[in-house]
């Protein structure tokens, strides 16, 4: 497991402009009650990526079915790999209904839009200065390191290379590098490794869904599933739906204050604004509320007090902290 390295969390790049475009173009499509849902959606990749040259890829057409791909996503639709033919509507009936709850796994990996980064490698750079010492080459324990004596500079033999990184360190000239898969050095549950053509595959056996790895791709290929389209659908019905923010909010949005915030939200449609950490404290209530039970346990009997004791203390507990 491998935490290290640079994180790219906060920082604007081409992907969130990507994602933004595609959330705005998914929730216009949900506000407007005259359009078809179907055609609509076949659109939407014509019109973030228009023209015939490719906006962040050399391909456009290689730009619009992954921009496609992420708009099915982003409706809470399941992802389909590039052996799947279909169009981007295909299923799109499932997402056109308020109550729906999308399906699992929640990260997904668009494996046409993954570089298939090498998982880890160790590399020389043009920064090695070819020095007396080389001391890379006496520390590696499997001989990986030779010279190239026609330039003087180290050489390292990928086959015979374990990564053990002890080259790099003491390297005086830090021209050795060790390079690793950004979404997986990212993951703290070592659930990322590479499928049979290289592409970033994900154990959902380990996966928590903290998306880390979504955050760190450079690629833009990993992508979450959302529900924005149905959120604003369950609007457009009627229902109460509450928006729950986070305090970060203050930081996403300089300027921003609570009242302009709820004040928005409400133009939006929503009933209410509540802050996140409300649910925080419902779980402490309740955690303390367990723990006040564990209090009414005989550890010397190792069973329960009479029933009718457990009731009071429980009752004592809410009414005098909580009520």
């Amino acid at each position: 497991m491998s935490t290290g390295g640079k994180k790219v969390r906060g920082v604007e790049t081409r992907i969130q402009e990507i994602r933004h475009a595609i959330f705005t173009e998914v929730a216009k499509m949900a506000y407007d009650t005259g359009c078809s849902v179907e055609k609509t959606v076949e659109e939407i990749p014509y019109h973030i990526i228009p023209g015939e040259t490719g906006s962040f890829r050399s391909d456009v057409f290689l730009e619009r079915a992954i921009v496609g791909e992420r708009v099915r996503l982003a409706m809470g639709l399941p992802y389909r790999d590039a052996t799947e033919h279909a169009p981007i509507s295909d299923q799109v009936e499932l997402a056109d209904k308020p109550e729906t709850y999308y399906t699992p796994p929640l990260i997904n990996v668009i494996k046409f839009a993954c570089n298939a980064c090498h998982e880890k490698r160790v590399l020389i750079t043009e920064g090695c200065q070819g020095c007396l010492a080389h001391p890379c080459v006496e520390v590696c324990p499997k001989k990986a390191i030779t010279l190239d004596r026609t330039n003087g500079r180290s050489y390292i033999d990928q086959d015979k290379c374990v990564k053990c990184g002890q080259c790099a360190k003491v390297c005086g000239y830090q021209a050795i590098i060790i390079q690793e898969r950004p979404c997986a050095r990212a993951c703290g549950m070592d659930a990322i490794g590479s499928d049979e053509n290289g592409k970033a595959d994900i154990d959902y056996e380990k996966c928590v869904s903290c998306g880390q790895c979504l955050v760190n791709c450079p690629f833009g290929a990993i992508v979450d599933k959302g529900q924005i389209f149905q959120l604003i659908q369950s609007i457009k019905r009627g229902d109460e739906v509450v928006a729950i923010v986070a305090p970060a909010f203050i930081n996403q949005f300089p300027g921003m204050t609570p009242s302009k915030l709820k004040e928005a939200m409400r133009q939006l449609g929503f009933a209410d604004v509540d802050e996140v950490a409300i649910g925080a404290d419902l779980c402490t209530i309740d955690e303390a509320k367990d723990f006040a039970m564990r209090l009414a346990f005989d550890e010397t009997n190792l069973v329960y007090v009479r029933d009718i004791q457990r009731d009071e203390i429980v009752r004592d507990f809410d009414a005098e902290v909580y009520r």
